[in-house]
């Protein structure tokens, strides 16, 4: 990406306003939703009592099992952020004033998707804090595959943030965007692998490959080889060298891949003809 385009969809993006969006919203308790506010309310006492069973069993918590529990959370949490970002729009009648702003669909795409990476950056950056505790205290910390773990938590939930927003600018309404995403989560993470689970279970090798993809295999993986357990989730069938990297690798690939088709699909949305209510479909 040459200086011009990174200066058009990043540094001079008029859609970054979408951080500030995103965090009244969010991460505020003025201007949200009493709903909104009761959530962000209940996250905060949840969070003061996980800082505090992570301070009391110092010593004793695996960091990597945290990490775990923080992919958990930024995956249920990317799709109740983010399913509204274009349907939302729809539903409040305002994608039309966006339509005719100075802006382009990859701006618009962009600034929702920075503006969602840095409510997450804030969630991430809370669930530090527990996670270094333990990291310090806790006696087999093996920091690098902490640190792997950490990047399959991050780049899962950027995946998750980026299907969301290709789910929201395909409907109209928001939570269909939300079902959407929620059911293929689903379907990805539980689904199909109890239905490989029974097909595969004479080829375990090819079982286990076939688990590379899943985020929770590979910290799985990661906890049971800092841990130095005799035990392995796949029996060791997949070469250390797989879990880690390469599933942080393709879920930043499937993120610019689903943006792209996020862009893609309001280019060709804006080109379809009208319908005789004078709308187009989209």
């Amino acid at each position: 990406m040459n200086r011009s385009r990174w200066s058009e969809l990043v540094s001079d993006n008029p859609m970054l306003i979408e951080i500030t969006r995103f965090r009244r919203r969010f991460l505020s308790f003025s201007g949200s939703s009493q709903v909104n506010n009761g959530v962000l309310a209940l996250t905060l006492v949840c969070y003061a009592g996980l800082v505090l069973i992570v301070f009391n069993g110092r010593g004793e918590i695996p960091p990597i099992a945290l990490v775990i529990f923080q992919a958990g959370v930024l995956a249920l949490f990317a799709p109740a952020m983010m399913h509204g970002a274009i349907a939302g729009e729809r539903e409040r009648r305002s994608w039309d004033l966006l339509l005719v702003a100075p802006i382009s669909k990859s701006q618009l795409v962009i600034g929702k998707f920075i503006g969602a990476l840095a409510a997450m950056g804030v969630a991430v950056a809370l669930c530090f804090f527990p996670i270094l505790i333990a990291a310090v205290t806790y006696n087999n910390t093996n920091w690098w595959d902490l640190v792997l773990a950490e990047g399959v938590s991050i780049a899962f939930a950027t995946l998750v943030c980026a299907l969301t927003l290709f789910y929201s600018s395909r409907t109209s309404r928001s939570f269909t965007a939300l079902g959407g995403a929620l059911g293929t989560l689903g379907v990805t993470l539980i689904l199909v692998p109890v239905i490989l689970s029974v097909i595969l279970q004479a080829d375990p090798k090819l079982l286990a490959f076939t688990t590379l993809i899943q985020p929770f295999y590979a910290l799985a993986e990661l906890y049971s080889s800092s841990e130095r357990y005799s035990y392995r989730p796949i029996e060791a069938l997949v070469p250390r060298v797989w879990w880690g990297v390469p599933q942080i690798a393709v879920y930043f690939l499937l993120s610019l891949v689903l943006l792209a088709l996020t862009v893609h699909g309001l280019n060709d949305a804006d080109q379809a003809p009208a319908t005789p209510g004078g709308r187009n479909d989209a």
